[in-house]
């Protein structure tokens, strides 16, 4: 089976620049979506917990950042890019008490959905659910 390639021409750039993106955790996966956003003009911010050093990183690669809750706060959009082992935690005490209607929220790996360890706001559930069932019929 070839594989499919996406080009710049490809994809409506103005839904993504037009919204505040929160990157959440600084590793390799946060590093590259938060570079690779800024660099395309979209409104970027990285989202970390108090002493953590990848804050310099980020704020020396010319990126806005703040705590993990002021970032969800901030944004439109909030990608979480922590360790799995981090991401309850993360979710329930910072993210969650800042989603409003209209947010949008993404994850890099399923696990913490898949085994329930982060319970999702009504509607998203029901998203995830509409989505599998697209999928499973593809």
């Amino acid at each position: 089976m070839a594989a499919n390639v996406y080009y710049e021409a490809d994809a409506d750039g103005s839904i993504i620049r037009g919204r505040k993106v929160a990157i959440i955790g600084y590793g390799s996966q946060g590093h590259a979506h938060a570079l690779n956003l800024k660099e395309s003009g979209v409104d970027v911010v990285v989202g970390l917990r108090a002493g953590s050093s990848s804050a310099a990183k980020a704020a020396d690669q010319g990126l806005r950042v703040m705590s993990i809750a002021e970032a969800a706060a901030y944004a439109d959009l909030v990608m979480i890019l922590a360790p799995d082992t981090e991401q309850k935690r993360i979710f329930d005490e910072d993210i969650a008490p800042n989603l409003v209607p209209g947010n949008a929220l993404a994850f890099a790996h399923g696990f913490n959905i898949r085994y329930g360890r982060i319970a999702l706001p009504k509607l998203a559930r029901e998203h995830v659910k509409l989505r599998a069932v697209r999928t499973a019929r593809a």
